[in-house]
């Protein structure tokens, strides 16, 4: 099946009535040089391939033993049931040939209503869903929503290269329903990229958020909220790596898209300016993280209150970081009482003062004053 680009539909709730109360059967038309078959899926798991112990056999020499197994995945209604279509096995790893779905070869693919599947030169099969479920008539919607679950949940449980698989299916959909360039296509790269960033797959992650990045900009605008996003979500990896230098170069750029759009006194202005003090932290460049939390605090104040939580968080960071670009010495556990300072303060003045020569005057016999020196007076007041 060749997917062609149509209108996002989602699904409503009389949409749904009428599905889920419908029974669902899943079916695989299989040709092969001994014709064809009409085999159901009953079985929560199928091993395709050409051994006579698989659950549903290939009857074809050019197709490998063990080729590819067939999974029940278990997902919200109207459907309940999908099937995702693997290459080779977990036993016996990938097959000879491979799997080609729609014309292009895939690892893994969640099979959807009248997708065509070829193991081989001579083996084929058409996957049919009995009745035509919502998605055949362009209402894909839950059916990407189911998508994006099997994602989540297979990440929370660390299977990340499966998560991987659903998300990558996400996009060639979206691709196919909107072009490359669309927002939402922006959207699944994004997704997939902060997958590869699980799996510390950063090249790859850094990639994606690129073409995500260009993609917004092009299609919603340079100054759009969701280029900043996406930039302050690439800065805080770069931030995380201690590429210090592209980090502060993608985050100042976002902030200047959330200046124009808020204005310099917004919360979320705040915000971005506590963040970016934590890649200066990190540096060790404390006076700009002051100066930061500073105008940060004045934000929180003046738009939300002293007593807000926000305002006095940043306010016990700002007191933290103080204490710490403190000098030493007057840290606190060698603080001097300052009465202690003031006579310490004397005596070193006592002790280090010049003595300065007493002035005193001997009266002659003639009756006239006389100065003399200090020595010689001392010893005349003796």
């Amino acid at each position: 099946m060749n997917y062609q680009p149509m209108n996002y539909q989602p699904m409503n709730l009389q949409d749904a009535t009428v599905v889920e109360g419908s029974y669902f059967e899943h079916f695989l038309i299989l040709q092969d040089p001994e014709g064809q078959q009409k085999i159901s899926l009953e079985h929560k798991n199928h091993i395709l391939g050409r051994s006579l112990e698989s659950d549903i056999v290939l009857r074809s020499q050019s197709v490998s033993r063990d080729h590819a197994t067939l999974t029940s995945l278990h997902i919200s209604a109207p459907l309940l049931q999908i099937f995702r279509l693997s290459d080779g096995t977990s036993e016996k790893g990938k097959s000879t040939n491979g799997i080609l779905i729609n014309g292009e070869i895939r690892n893994s693919w969640v099979l959807m209503h009248g997708d065509e599947i070829v193991f081989s030169s001579n083996t084929k099969a058409t996957y049919i869903v009995d009745p035509e479920p919502p998605y055949a008539n362009g209402k894909i919607g839950f059916f990407l929503e189911s998508l994006h679950g099997l994602a989540q949940s297979a990440n929370k449980s660390g299977q990340y290269a499966e998560a991987e698989q659903y998300l990558d299916q996400i996009l060639v959909l979206n691709q196919h329903l909107y072009g490359d360039s669309h927002p939402n296509v922006a959207k699944c790269l994004i997704d997939l990229a902060a997958n590869y960033y699980s799996q510390n797959q950063l090249d790859k992650a850094e990639g994606l958020f690129l073409q995500a990045i260009s993609i917004r900009q092009i299609a919603l605008g340079e100054k759009h909220p969701d280029v900043a996003m996406a930039m302050l979500d690439l800065a805080a990896i770069y931030s995380t790596q201690a590429i210090y230098d592209k980090a502060e170069s993608m985050f100042l750029e976002a902030l200047e898209i959330k200046q124009t759009i808020l204005g310099l006194e917004h919360p979320e202005i705040a915000a971005s300016l506590v963040d970016l003090a934590s890649i200066y932290y990190s540096q060790k460049r404390f006076l700009e993280v002051k100066q930061l939390y500073e105008r940060a605090l004045k934000i929180y104040r003046r738009s939300l209150g002293e007593n807000h939580p926000n305002s006095l968080a940043v306010q016990k960071k700002l007191v933290s970081l103080k204490k710490k670009l403190r000098p030493k010495w007057l840290s606190w556990n060698i603080i001097i009482p300052s009465s202690l300072l003031l006579l310490s303060g004397v005596i070193a003045y006592t002790f280090f003062a010049p003595k300065t020569d007493i002035a005193c005057i001997k009266v002659l016999p003639n009756g006239k004053a006389q100065s003399v020196s200090g020595d010689e007076c001392r010893q005349i007041t003796k």
